[in-house]
């Protein structure tokens, strides 16, 4: 029996060598393809008054030096079923479109974002590209309470906690963004506060926390006079799943082990020749001044 465990000792030590071993060989014949051409959009439009922005680009091969391209040239138009809205690209951004400044997104109505004059696979044929959304409704925020905790000593700093009615008529989703000072906190995609109105359909927020300003951090850190506000943004199913992929592809798995990630969702067609997201939505403020 001693013998049989002292050969078991052996041969599991000279599997693991193998493995080691072979994990750092050079491996010299792997040839990747290139990666098909895709049109990449990221627009929106909101119930500010405001200019509202699409943006093009090209995703390319991967292992180029220079694998995003922005879109010049192409013709760009938002509506809403009633009204068109044109937009311009703008000179010093190339690949950047935004409306007049005096348009803005009504809450109920179903908006396409429709671009023309496009030849992403360079074929010499012009193509299109379409994508929709609905601008859902939001309640105002009726307040905002900044409660101190420190019950953690690893995130003691202050909750953001909401105030606000939930519209119903089904499921709803938010976006909560962040600022301190007139200074947006949460300025990526990856710092995003999404929430949804599951167990809350039609309820109300009784002080929902949304956000935490870390008391060890720089930025976030509050001192008496400072004004926190609150952007809550109505969004669509479409633009959370978006951003909730993001987050979850951004950060690393774990176990490390973990399965691959799966493609971000994207609402612009043909969906097999473009990625991205066009989205509407309304938006609410609230300020509180810090004491």
């Amino acid at each position: 029996m001693k013998n049989i465990k002292i050969q078991i000792i052996i041969l599991s030590v000279f599997l693991l060598s193998l493995i080691a071993f072979g994990c750092t060989e050079n491996i010299d014949d792997i040839h990747l393809d290139s990666t098909r051409t895709r049109l990449v959009v990221e627009g929106y439009i909101s119930t500010d008054t405001m200019h509202h922005m699409v943006k093009l680009s090209k995703m390319g091969d991967a292992l180029k030096k220079d694998p995003i391209q922005f879109i010049s040239n192409a013709m760009i138009t938002i509506s809403d079923g009633t009204k068109t809205f044109g937009l311009t690209e703008d000179q010093t951004q190339k690949g950047t479109y935004f409306t007049a400044p005096d348009v803005f997104g009504i809450p109920g109505r179903n908006y396409t974002l429709l671009i023309k004059n496009v030849d992403i696979n360079n074929d010499k044929v012009m193509e299109e590209y379409t994508a929709q959304s609905l601008l859902k409704r939001l309640n105002p925020v009726d307040s905002i309470h900044l409660i101190y905790n420190n019950s953690n000593p690893h995130f003691m700093g202050w909750s953001v906690n909401l105030y606000s009615m939930d519209p119903g008529n089904g499921r709803n989703f938010y976006l909560i963004k962040i600022l301190k000072n007139n200074h947006l906190l949460t300025d990526s995609i990856f710092k995003y506060s999404i929430a949804d109105n599951n167990s809350f359909e039609g309820k109300y927020f009784d002080g929902f926390p949304v956000y935490n300003l870390r008391e060890d951090r720089k930025d976030e850190k509050l001192t008496p006079g400072d004004t926190v506000t609150v952007e809550m943004f109505g969004i669509t199913e479409d633009y959370y799943s978006f951003i909730s992929s993001y987050i979850s592809d951004y950060y690393p798995k774990v176990p490390i082990f973990s399965g691959p990630s799966a493609n971000i969702p994207t609402n612009i067609k043909p969906i097999d020749d473009a990625v991205g997201i066009f989205t509407a939505y309304s938006i609410k403020r609230k300020s509180v001044i810090y004491k």
